[in-house]
């Protein structure tokens, strides 16, 4: 009987945690609060970035590309995530980039920020009951590789948003076949930094530091490569982007 009644109560207990999340999670997704959270991460974002020294490696290619209005597709590694969207500032003025977010509440946050930066969002929505987390709609494609195609630049997380960590694991290589977009592999390191027990191991950069951004030769891909090809492609990117994150620490003297 004591058991019985134990047992009932951690069943109440738990229902009581599960609505209070559920409420919780409402209030965070109502727009008024996602609209004040995402301007204070904007401001925060800045706040580090003025307050920091900062250092842009190896981006000629990506300079010349944005100069010249070719589509370009630039990849980074989802831990990263935070402090490169300054990356688009160093681009030329009139080069116009596309951010894919997810269309669940927490992409909804970073879409807004990435807003606040002047970039376009292509949010995914539901494929076949599934989030487009697991793999991009058509509708949200077929936005990309028009706005690819009209001469803009995409950013994109390829291992985002749910991993698993640093494994290309989108359709990236695809995205580039299709819109025949050049993809150039960047990261960025903050010399002080908070490192989040994540799946991804997120880092949330601290003001007063040195930032260094590292960019990756460019990968072209051809309209016309094989199944084997892109595999090929995807293994060279995830390589790059590994290059790239371990040369921006190099640079900046951080493990």
């Amino acid at each position: 009987m004591i058991k019985l009644k134990l047992f009932k109560q951690k069943v109440e207990w738990y229902d009581i945690k599960t609505k209070a999340k559920k409420m919780l999670r409402s209030l965070l997704y109502t727009y008024f609060i996602q609209e004040f959270i995402s301007s204070f991460i904007f401001c925060y974002m800045w706040f580090v970035f003025l307050s920091s020294k900062k250092k842009f490696i190896n981006s000629q290619q990506f300079l010349n590309v944005t100069n010249s209005s070719k589509p370009l597709i630039v990849c980074c590694w989802h831990n990263r995530l935070m402090i490169m969207p300054f990356v688009a500032n160093h681009a030329n003025k009139n080069y116009k980039f596309m951010a894919l977010a997810s269309s669940h509440g927490d992409g909804q946050f970073v879409g807004r920020v990435m807003a606040k930066f002047g970039f376009h969002n292509i949010y995914g929505s539901s494929k076949n009951g599934r989030k487009a987390s697991r793999g991009i709609d058509m509708h949200s494609l077929r936005e990309i590789i028009r706005g690819l195609k009209n001469n803009k630049g995409l950013a994109i997380t390829p291992d985002g948003p749910r991993g698993p960590n640093q494994k290309i694991n989108s359709e990236v290589i695809n995205i580039a076949k299709l819109s025949k977009a050049m993809i150039i592999p960047a990261s960025a390191t903050c010399s002080r930094s908070i490192k989040f027990n994540s799946w991804d191991k997120f880092k949330m950069p601290l003001p007063f530091s040195k930032i260094c951004f590292y960019f990756g030769d460019l990968i072209i891909v051809d309209n016309n490569i094989t199944k084997e090809d892109e595999v090929r492609l995807r293994k060279e990117l995830e390589e790059k982007l590994n290059d790239a994150q371990e040369k921006s620490q190099k640079f900046n003297n951080v493990e």
